[in-house]
């Protein structure tokens, strides 16, 4: 169990649903976002655009909690040279074929671990580090599927620990839909399910020998396999021709394994929720 590394408001705005889609979501809708004029106007000064969202948010303390917490909410998009560079809080992402259907990438993310909670009990277990992973990303976008300015894509990440706290990897598999509502107005909402491997699901939803004598909570192994849904929406709204806002929420089910450790069941919630707002500008 972890601090979440995105507020993905998912996300994939920095509210960290994510371990859900809201990263290529997310993008979908706000690259769409962005105004056309704006585009080709810094296509043809350079071939470099972009779009970054800041604001605030909520999430819980730490994926599994019950207790939640304000955090900051940081989005950026940005294109240049045919590249994509997409940050989400403390995640990466760099996209090889931003301009194309099929869409992929190498990422590389920061989890903040677990130390300090506000949660007295949990906060007696064993800490867990910092964890530096890296991976990579895949999407497929439609367009025009229902109506001339929608986008349906699919998409697909997995990640894996290169710092030796968890040794394990970590991934989701979503779908996210995307309308313009007007000119101006934009919906979207996606659907995502998470999954990680033995070493990863024991590192943050297990509770060893030692921690459950500190915490009064049971021992317990988690296995890998399916961990989380999540499902999102996002709207953004262009107030001027470069300047918006966005909101975002966001709710994730823990499944499995992670459900069912005592962390979640004992002390926090398998229901997780998220929220946030943000202003964006398009360059």
């Amino acid at each position: 169990m972890r601090n979440r590394k995105e507020l993905s408001l998912t996300t994939g705005l920095m509210l960290a649903l994510t371990g859900c889609c809201a990263a290529p979501a997310l993008a979908a809708d706000l690259q769409a976002d962005m105004p056309e004029n704006v585009a080709l106007e810094e296509d043809e000064q350079g071939g470099f655009h972009g779009i970054v969202v800041l604001g605030a948010g909520v999430q819980s303390d730490f994926e599994g909690a019950a207790e939640y917490a304000a955090v900051p909410l940081l989005y950026a998009n940005l294109t240049a040279f045919g590249l994509g560079l997409e940050i989400e809080g403390p995640e990466a992402s760099l996209n090889l074929r931003p301009d194309a259907a099929f869409q992929f990438g190498p990422s590389i993310g920061y989890d903040m671990g677990r130390d300090g909670t506000s949660n007295k009990v949990v906060d007696r277990l064993d800490k867990i580090d910092a964890a530096f992973e890296v991976g990579g990303f895949a999407a497929y976008q439609f367009s025009s599927l229902l109506a001339q300015s929608d986008v349906f894509e699919i998409s697909a990440e997995l990640m894996a620990d290169v710092s030796g706290v968890h040794d394990g990897v970590s991934g989701s598999l979503g779908a996210s839909y995307m309308y313009g509502v007007t000119e101006r107005l934009r919906l979207g909402t996606e659907v995502a399910v998470g999954f990680a491997s033995d070493s990863y699901m024991d590192t943050y939803y297990g509770v060893t020998s030692g921690g459950a004598s500190r915490s009064g909570l049971q021992a317990y192994t988690a296995g890998g396999g399916v961990k989380d849904v999540s499902l999102g929406a996002t709207a953004s709204f262009n107030v001027t021709e470069r300047w918006g806002i966005v909101g975002r929420v966001g709710y994730s089910r823990l499944l499995g394994d992670a459900a069912d450790s005592p962390i979640v069941k004992k002390e926090g919630s398998a229901d997780q929720f998220s929220g946030g707002i943000g202003i964006s500008y398009s360059f």
